[in-house]
């Protein structure tokens, strides 16, 4: 279904089959010298047909629009190379851009199998053919024109600023239009989920604290109306930023709290016991594929508490080992 969520700028979902988002919003601005789209959905025919569906109720094809590409994630990103393809101008963050191609590569999905080891997991607890950005990845790697933070992006009556929204991912960007007061904010803000802060490698140290200062710079600007990739508008975005926030103090507080002094946890013992939103009965039953975000996200988290020593860390062999320090989070550490 087509809405016209502001001028000129219409929404339309695209589902994304077999996985618990469900669908993403894909957005289109159409302008007198050009029109684009932001995002892509999997690469999987039930995205790609929504795509070209929803193009078409616009009265667009494939090759009549421009393709922004918010962040690396197959959900974003899998069908870029359908739009490549056609000869569409494809813009990117030139790091996710640059990480984007390559995952659609073997060597990148080899090196992602090896943090099990880094996790404490198993072999055989989940493969890496369980992973929704494995299965659904671009097909192979794309030109991209690179959207550099503070560049400015022109669509129609819309003068974007591009956006350092890194946290979510490591580049992650979205488009402010001061004057008109909106975000396009993709996986940011999300309501009333809440967006998924993994562990990229320690090349991307923190990454859990870069995730909060975004939010907190996001807090501070003058903004209507957020344009998230999934789920609903958001129009409270400091009420929603403050849920999110106080979401993860609540999540670093669990896993203090599931955790003794002096005993040694790996990644993988504390994402077992910790409260997550799958029906599942039990770790042993969690779902495969989400084995990857729950131990990627509480590793994030571990990784905040020991840069903020409310943790130590040590790496036996090539799996890390976490010791409790202190027993309660103060909030100003979050705030």
């Amino acid at each position: 279904m087509i809405q016209e969520v502001y001028k000129d700028i219409y929404m339309f979902p695209a589902s994304l089959p077999n996985n618990p988002l469900r669908e993403i919003n894909i957005f289109v601005i159409k302008g007198k010298d050009r029109n684009v789209i932001f995002d892509t959905g999997f690469n999987k025919p039930e995205s790609k047909q929504d795509l070209i569906d929803g193009l078409k109720a616009l009265g667009l094809e494939v090759s009549d629009v421009d393709l922004v590409l918010s962040h690396l994630h197959s959900d974003h990103t899998g069908l870029a190379s359908m739009f490549s393809d056609a000869g569409c101008r494809v813009y990117a963050g030139p790091i996710d851009g640059k990480l984007m191609n390559a995952m659609s590569t073997e060597s990148y999905w080899e090196d992602v199998n090896s943090t099990k080891i880094l996790y404490g997991l198993a072999e055989n607890e989940t493969q890496i053919t369980d992973h929704p950005g494995y299965n659904f990845k671009l097909d192979r790697p794309v030109d991209f024109i690179p959207l550099e933070p503070g560049q400015m992006f022109k669509v129609g009556d819309y003068d974007f600023e591009v956006l350092d929204l890194k946290g979510h991912t490591p580049g992650h960007i979205g488009l402010y239009e001061r004057k008109h007061r909106l975000l396009i904010s993709a996986d940011t803000i999300l309501d009333p989920i809440t967006p998924n802060i993994t562990f990229w490698g320690f090349e991307y140290e923190d990454i859990l604290g870069t995730y909060m200062d975004t939010l907190r710079m996001l807090e501070k600007l003058d903004i209507d109306i957020a344009f998230p990739t999934h789920r609903k508008i958001i129009t409270n975005h400091k009420e929603r930023i403050d849920q999110l926030i106080k979401h993860h103090f609540i999540r670093l507080q669990e896993i203090l709290d599931a955790m003794n002094h002096n005993d040694e946890y790996t990644v993988r013992d504390i994402s077992s016991v910790i409260s997550w939103r799958i029906k599942a009965d039990g770790w042993d039953n969690f779902p495969k594929a989400q084995k990857w975000f729950a131990t990627g996200e509480t590793m994030s988290h571990m990784e905040y508490l020991v840069n903020r020593r409310y943790l130590s860390m040590r790496d036996d062999n090539g799996t890390l080992k976490f010791t409790k320090k202190k027993d309660r989070i103060l909030q100003k550490v979050i705030y």
